[in-house]
């Protein structure tokens, strides 16, 4: 009866021996070997190069929602002016949708600017700096 109670944690015990073994033996192999120190140091290069893809492109996509808030005042600006010269009663109905939706715009564009914030801090917040 003893013997049936110890089981779970016999496994948790091994379970835990070979896991700590398995880093154990990776850690060993990137502080203690050269080529796991030069594997270390690609990694680290190639990290790096990701981060900087990824923070070019979230330069970009910044740039052309920038971009698509302009032009999208451009069209406020040019449909405004167009409904004033017919002189329609639309005018206020149809500037507040559009006014709506470049306000829907620029809450995409901050969370975006907030997602960026975020993922920088979670990305370089254990990076060294780097000159």
């Amino acid at each position: 009866m003893n013997n049936e109670k110890n089981q779970p944690s016999d496994v948790k015990f091994w379970a835990g021996f070979f896991i700590g073994g398995l880093l154990g033996a990776i850690v060993l192999f990137f502080l203690g070997t050269k080529d796991g120190k030069r594997t270390g140091r690609m990694l680290e290069e190639k990290g790096h190069d990701l981060l900087d893809d990824l923070m070019e492109k979230v330069d970009e996509l910044e740039r052309k929602g920038k971009a698509l808030v302009r032009e999208g005042e451009k069209v406020k600006e040019s449909v405004v002016e167009k409904l004033e010269e017919k002189g329609e009663k639309l005018t206020v109905e149809a500037s507040a949708r559009l006014d709506e939706a470049l306000s829907q715009i620029e809450e995409i564009q901050e969370k975006g600017r907030e997602s960026t914030a975020s993922l920088r801090k979670k990305l370089f917040k254990n990076l060294p700096k780097r000159s």
